[in-house]
């Protein structure tokens, strides 16, 4: 049996598995330990397009409706997360796409066919076993077994030491993030928690781009988590087929009631990137770039009355430089310009500069777009309503949470805004449900990044539950 279907027998068993703990009777699930927790989401998103010159002409608007419906299932010693999502329930692309290779469609195009998946996200088994010996006396091992998410990463807008695989932070639609297969052997000391493990990141079922792909490794390493009076630390080592050596650690310092300082770096190897090619006739292209450093900064602050205030700085060198996305931009537009077919004859050499042009939008795909990053988060506590006089004599008001990210690039001035309005319709302890209202604008100057992105901003409506 090969690894792909492997994975995907893993992926069958365990549906099968929490399909056939759905159907226990409940006097059989009380008896043997079954919890159950359910939790599904709807988002309607509509999207504003732009003209980008690494992306082919798009419609000027799309709107969508997804949903994701999720158990958690315990069972003893077994833990699971399964998920159903659903993509496209309705599409509609509206607006006209029009370009200098073809003439300006108008109306709306038909809607995209429903699509579904199960996914697997987390199955693991977690227990231990006791060692003894004259050195140590006797010492328990806890072991984890299976696929699950390690999510070790220090930080709000980025995590460097998210390393088995990197999640996506703050996203503002349905996203269903999947773990690794994962050994892991862990005890405790005086010092803290020491951990071996072996991971396989390959295991995922739902679709990846190349440098998803390229990056899936195995490898062994050594964590130590430890905490010594307001402050906690962590570092580890690591090893695997793709990064060849990585080293990291984080630290997490309570400087008083209001203020927290929070830091991490690693540095890898060998990484994996796009090239930017010497010639415009040659496309961007995935190769090994060396080794490769990230590091995060970041310092909290809150008060009694309910403000969170993050700001934070991080630097990751596999992402493009300002020079080479301002090179990107001009390669695509000069590409784009050439690709103006006036005879049949020029139709082959016209698709040729359009693949050439769209190569570049792989830089879109890293784990940052760009290197320099710097990113202001605030949140209110539905709470804080409470105190101030005009906001206590409206009712409502005091189930609304309002959140505001703003990432801002230093060196080409791009911005990316994301503001979230959570309203708590219904909470009884057993069963939840709110309204989520969530905006994102991708914008600022004119040749930066972020500006040059193909949708100029997303407007989503979610409703989500709990059961």
């Amino acid at each position: 049996m090969n690894k792909n279907k492997a994975i995907k027998a893993f992926n069958n068993i365990g549906i099968l598995m929490i399909l056939m703990l759905l159907n226990t009777p409940c006097s059989a699930a009380s008896n043997s330990d079954l919890s159950l927790h359910w939790d599904w989401m709807i988002s309607a998103e509509s999207v504003q397009s732009r003209n980008s010159p690494f992306i082919p002409p798009q419609p000027d608007s799309r709107q969508t409706i997804d949903g994701l419906l999720e158990v958690e299932v315990g069972y003893k010693q077994w833990l699971g997360l399964i998920s159903l999502k659903t993509t496209d329930l309705y599409s509609e692309n509206q607006g006209s796409t029009s370009s200098t290779r073809q003439n300006t469609l108008s109306s709306n195009e038909p809607n995209s066919d429903p699509s579904a998946e199960f996914i697997i996200r987390e199955l693991y088994w977690q227990g231990g076993f006791s060692l003894a010996n004259e050195a140590l006396d006797e010492q328990y091992i806890d072991v984890t077994l299976g696929k699950i998410r390690l999510d070790w990463g220090v930080g709000y807008g980025y995590r460097p030491l998210d390393i088995i695989k990197p999640y996506r932070r703050n996203p503002v639609g349905i996203v269903a993030e999947e773990g690794a297969g994962v050994v892991a052997l862990s005890v405790f000391d005086a010092t803290g928690e020491w951990t071996l493990l072996y991971t396989d990141s390959s295991w995922t079922s739902q679709s990846l781009n190349d440098l998803e792909r390229q990056s899936q490794q195995q490898g062994v390493g050594i964590r130590h988590y430890g905490m010594q009076g307001e402050q906690e630390y962590q570092w580890l080592a690591y090893y695997d087929d793709v990064r060849h050596g990585l080293i990291g650690g984080s630290m997490v310092s309570v400087l008083d009631l209001a203020w927290e300082f929070h830091g991490s770096a690693t540095y890898q190897h060998q990484s994996l990137g796009y090239e930017l090619p010497s010639s415009n006739q040659q496309p961007v292209v995935l190769s090994e770039q060396g080794n490769a450093f990230q590091t995060l900064l970041g310092l909290t602050w809150a008060n009694e009355v309910g403000n969170s205030i993050i700001l934070e700085y991080w630097y990751d060198s596999r992402a493009w430089s300002s020079s080479q996305w301002q090179q990107a931009i001009d390669t695509a537009t000069s590409l784009n310009k050439i690709a103006t077919p006036s005879t049949n004859s020029t139709q082959t050499g016209t698709s040729q500069n359009t693949a050439l042009s769209a190569s570049y939008a792989q830089g879109f795909q890293l784990s940052n777009i760009v290197q320099h990053n710097v990113m202001l988060h605030w949140s209110l506590n539905s709470t804080a309503w409470a105190q101030w006089d005009w906001s206590r004599e409206i009712n409502w008001i005091q189930h609304v949470t309002p959140t505001f990210d703003l990432l801002y690039s230093p060196q080409d001035n791009g911005i990316i805004a994301t503001q979230w309005l959570n309203y708590e319709w219904i909470d009884t302890g057993s069963a939840s449900l709110d309204l989520e209202l969530a905006a994102r604008f991708l914008t600022g100057k004119s040749n930066s990044a972020y500006a040059n992105l193909p949708d100029k901003h997303m407007i989503l409506l979610n409703l989500k539950g709990r059961f």
